[in-house]
């Protein structure tokens, strides 16, 4: 719980100075008026529409699971996953490796063989987004040179995380290190593991849910640039959304915070055209109903975990076969 908050207070005060800097830039008077407009009918169909966007994302983590032979209750598993997304305000949401330490208490598999699925995670979530991109740029008649940019460092990052030589020479330069050489014979596991969930077909199958996961999202996202009443098209929506983040992402950012806010700001104004009240206002409601939702969903999450499987400091046992 002390790392929780502590990304907590970081996460909520970087955000703090982001939004002031949003609401500043945006014009004060402008953005209230926006927020003032918005169609709070639509918050239930908005946040119902991300829940499922994460239910998904919850089928997908089950699939890798199963892949990796590692059984675990499955209304276990749904509260480990929500807890999970309580990390969704850690840099590249890499925090959400916690789940493996739950995971080990539960089944007893090895840190090391279940922390590569959160990496797949966030693979597939790149490559799922990076698809909705592509849709949004050839619908807006976009040069798809960002997207290809996006892909490339997946597939740059998937070839590292399968490469056998890249492996034991992490291994070989770690051993004789007195911190961190007690991580490298796990790391053996971690490449074993991260091979079996970035082969072709557990790729294939992963990128397609976090495909449909993204988009019960992106229509969410939609939604809220309905309920403020701008005109935009959901695939100009999709296209802002995806690139802003994937930025949040390569930005290793708590949660993004910053640089996503700014991508969809800028975007906002310049692929959709909208004046800078609304587009701050659209911002702010897009990342309370997507980041800030999530975040709420994994405390409620962690406190279900700790009431099922104690309350252990989870630290304690993070970093035993963990590669780092």
């Amino acid at each position: 719980m002390e790392r929780l908050r502590r990304n907590l207070v970081l996460a909520l005060a970087l955000g703090a100075a982001v939004y002031l800097t949003l609401a500043v830039l945006s014009d004060l008077d402008r953005l209230g008026a926006a927020l003032k407009d918005f169609d709070y009918a639509l918050i239930p169909a908005i946040l119902g529409l991300v829940f499922l966007s994460y239910v998904g994302r919850f089928f997908r983590w089950l699939y890798y699971l199963r892949v990796l032979k590692v059984p675990v209750p499955v209304g276990v598993n749904a509260a480990i996953f929500a807890a999970g997304l309580s990390m969704t305000i850690s840099p590249g949401k890499l925090g959400e490796v916690l789940k493996s330490v739950w995971v080990r208490r539960v089944s007893g598999a090895p840190i090391a063989r279940t922390a590569p699925a959160v990496v797949a995670e966030r693979a597939t979530d790149g490559t799922g987004m990076v698809a909705w991109g592509f849709l949004g740029a050839f619908a807006l008649g976009l040069p798809p040179w960002t997207m290809l940019i996006f892909l490339a460092v997946a597939i740059f990052g998937i070839a590292v995380l399968r490469s056998k030589r890249l492996s034991l020479l992490a291994q070989r330069v770690l051993s004789p290190l007195p911190l961190v050489g007690r991580f490298a014979p796990h790391l053996t596991d971690f490449h074993g593991a991260s091979n079996e969930l970035l082969g072709t077909g557990p790729l294939v199958v992963g990128t397609v849910i976090s495909f449909v996961s993204w988009g019960f999202e992106c229509l969410g996202v939609y939604l809220c640039a309905v309920g403020l009443g701008v005109d935009l098209d959901f695939l100009t929506v999709v296209f802002v959304f995806a690139v802003s983040s994937l930025l949040g992402v390569l930005s290793m950012l708590p949660g993004g915070i910053g640089a996503v806010e700014a991508g969809l700001a800028l975007q906002f104004v310049a692929v959709g055209g909208l004046a800078r009240g609304p587009a701050g206002a659209l911002t702010l409601v897009i990342r309370l109903a997507t980041l800030w939702f999530a975040t709420l969903i994994g405390i409620g999450g962690l406190l279900l975990v700790r009431r099922l499987l104690g309350a252990a400091p989870l630290e304690a046992h993070a970093g035993e076969d963990l590669p780092h």
